[in-house]
């Protein structure tokens, strides 16, 4: 299969998520502590959102349509 249009397995989208599970927290820590405009606190709220959907959309490919999704290399 060409680079231009990857297939990965299923154990590589969960691999993916677990490890953006443990780095998403730590993101989010770094923009409490930067708190840009008094909003440290929102920011990262916003931002767990975002990621928690991210992860769960990994782990439903991962799961159970890793033959259905592909990377397409967009240049």
């Amino acid at each position: 299969m060409s680079k231009k249009n990857q297939q990965l397995p299923p154990e590589r989208w969960l691999e993916a998520a677990d490890n953006l599970e443990i780095v998403f927290p730590a993101i989010a820590q770094k923009l409490i502590s930067m708190n840009h405009e008094g909003r440290g606190e929102e920011d990262a709220e916003e931002f767990m959102n975002d990621a928690n959907l991210a992860l769960m959309a990994l782990k439903y490919v991962g799961n159970f349509a890793s033959d259905k999704c592909r990377f397409i290399t967009i240049l």
